[in-house]
Formats: C-alpha cells, sequence, structure tokens
C-alpha cells in the first residue's frame, strides 16, 4: 500500500512539473519597433508675471500667516476665472487636498484657494472636461502665488497658469 501511495505522488509530481520553454529568436521578430507611449496631452500654458496691481507686503504676509504658508514649502493655488461650478479635484503625493465644486464669484474675480506644498507635483482634474492640468514643483518652488485660470473651452489648452510672488486684490 505504501508504494502504491509513494508510486501515485511520485507521477503526480512529475505530470505537474511543465518542461521548460526554449525562446529562439528570428530574425523576423527582431525587426519590429518597439511600441511607444503617447506623451501626455498638455492642456494648459504657463508664465510668470509679477507686473500687475498687488495687495501691501503687510496684507501679503497676514494672508499668508492665516494660511500657515509662510514658509519655503508652501504656496497658495487661486482658481479665478471661467469656472461654474464644475467639480475639481486637486491632489499631491501625500493625497486628495481638495475635491468639490469650484465656482467664480464674478464680484471678486476668485474661486477658490488653498495652501499646496510646493516641493511636489500637485495635478489638479476637471470632471466636467475630463483634463488634468499639472503645477510643476520647479516654477511652483519659486513662486508664492499660483493662478489657475479657465478659458474658452474649443481651444486647445483651456487652462491659463500664471506663477507670481504678488497677491492680486480682490477687484
Amino acid at each position: 500500500m505504501k508504494r502504491i501511495l509513494l508510486l501515485f505522488l511520485l507521477s503526480l509530481t512529475l505530470v505537474m512539473c511543465k518542461p521548460k520553454q526554449i525562446v529562439t529568436e528570428s530574425k523576423e521578430h527582431t525587426s519590429e519597433k518597439p511600441v511607444e507611449k503617447p506623451a501626455d496631452k498638455v492642456f494648459y500654458t504657463e508664465n510668470v508675471r509679477n507686473d500687475f496691481r498687488a495687495v501691501s507686503e503687510n496684507t501679503q504676509y497676514q494672508f499668508l500667516e492665516a494660511y500657515k504658508a509662510t514658509e519655503k514649502q508652501y504656496s497658495i493655488l487661486f482658481f479665478t476665472q471661467g469656472f461654474t461650478g464644475e467639480e475639481i479635484t486637486v491632489k499631491n503625493d501625500d493625497g486628495t487636498l481638495f475635491k468639490g465644486s469650484v465656482l467664480t464669484d464674478k464680484s471678486t474675480g476668485l474661486a477658490k484657494n488653498m495652501r499646496i506644498l510646493n516641493t511636489e507635483i500637485t495635478s489638479i482634474y476637471d470632471k466636467t472636461t475630463r483634463k488634468t492640468i499639472y503645477i510643476n514643483p520647479e516654477k511652483a518652488r519659486k513662486h508664492k502665488f499660483v493662478y489657475v485660470m479657465k478659458g474658452d473651452l474649443n481651444d486647445d489648452k483651456p487652462y491659463k497658469i500664471t506663477f507670481s510672488d504678488k497677491l492680486r486684490p480682490e477687484r
């Protein structure tokens, strides 16, 4: 009985083992080009501006203190013109910073603002257009304020990101 059981287990082991497959390359396969990933499409333009009307240095510092953003690693992200209540999700490596609807106040020209960590890539996803824009940490690190404006959706790049060292006043 023991011999039969041992023989059965041995045969089962041999059946379970698969032979090693030998791969041979032919000249036909080497002529194929590797598949390339398409580059991410950019839906925004970036610029740097400090030539507009701004609040006083004291008011700017008080604003940064209120958002606990006086340290170098923080910037303030502003959503400005063109937002009509669409759902926006703002994320970085630490997780979701904001998820909700954003609506521009026509009297102030502002929609929403928040503190971001400017040492990491911050992504902004617009659920309505299904487009994602990215805040470049190299540029954000150099500027305290980042303004995001939404323009004509028929354009190739409907979003405009402006980096600045000046806090714009409410109209």
